[in-house]
């Protein structure tokens, strides 16, 4: 029983470590902004020709006035697409 309530308390632990460790934060929002900004900076890196580093502020704050609109719902949906490689059809 002490093994499966440590194996539990493990698994918590690194499904809030991880988000912190990567995006510095848990709110969906914000972590779906900087995701959004890195995609977007390495995007523009590659195609300058140049290796992307570290992404700029200003990308992420531009990232973060498009997630202001969100729900917290629908940036975790939008996360969790994202992670798992789910495109949507075009509208």
């Amino acid at each position: 029983m002490r093994i499966i309530l440590g194996l539990i308390a493990l698994i918590i632990a690194a499904l809030v470590i991880w988000p912190l460790a990567t995006y510095g934060t848990l709110d969906p929002c914000r972590m779906l902004a900087k995701d959004m900004a890195r995609e977007a900076y390495s995007k523009m890196a590659e195609a300058m020709g140049t290796e992307p580093g570290k992404t700029p502020e200003a990308a992420e704050r531009l990232a973060l006035m498009a997630t202001s609109q969100y729900s917290e719902r629908e940036c975790l949906t939008q996360l969790k697409d994202r992670w798992l490689g789910v495109s949507k059809p075009a509208r």
